[in-house]
């Protein structure tokens, strides 16, 4: 049964990044864009598990992200 007192309202923009549990599992990711999708056509966002850090750029070229 849904708790519906825990149920939020998300407000999703154009270019937004979601970030969802490191525990969700890529269906549920699918899932969730799909809805997306349904609910604000065109919309396009980035969905990834997290947390997410931000890397400097020694970081991202030791990983092999060499940006030009």
């Amino acid at each position: 049964m849904i708790d519906f007192d825990a149920v939020q309202r998300l407000n999703v923009e154009d270019g937004d990044l979601l970030v969802v549990p490191e525990s969700t599992e890529h269906e549920d990711m699918a899932l969730l864009g799909e809805a997306l999708h349904l609910m604000t056509p065109g919309c396009k966002v980035v969905i990834v598990r997290g947390p997410l850090a931000k890397l400097d750029f020694g970081d991202m070229n030791k990983l092999g992200w060499y940006r030009a």
